[in-house]
């Protein structure tokens, strides 16, 4: 009865050690789904190209709306995404008045999931 509880709890230990190795193994994809909404004031928007940077700079996903509104863009990382930056860029109008506009928000991200990212074009 003794030695079973003794292996019992040392199979319950090795296990809890080799854990973090699951997590840490080489081709662990991190998968995220960023969500980008635009805004502008009483006006239709035409976002034209919408890219995502990761803190170095580098970009990592882009999109187009032509109607405005929303977009989805998924990503997939062998290393975990820390800090996102969305940059938008399009052509707002009003009535027979047409001019660009542009914005951009950072957002801090976990280790994978659905992140939300709202840009006021100006």
């Amino acid at each position: 009865m003794r030695f079973q509880a003794l292996a019992i709890t040392l199979a319950v230990f090795a296990a809890a050690c080799m854990a973090p190795l699951a997590f840490a193994q080489p081709g662990t994809i991190f998968n995220y789904t960023i969500h980008v909404d635009f805004f502008a004031y009483s006006c239709s928007l035409s976002v034209t190209e919408v890219s995502l940077y990761d803190s170095p700079g580098n970009v990592i996903g882009t999109a187009s709306s032509p109607y405005g509104g929303e977009v989805v863009i998924p990503l997939s990382s062998q290393t975990p995404i820390t800090t996102l930056t969305a940059v938008a860029s399009g052509q707002a109008s009003w009535s027979s008045y047409n001019w660009p506009v542009d914005g951009s928000r950072s957002i801090t991200l976990g280790t994978t999931g659905d992140y939300w990212i709202t840009i006021t074009m100006n």
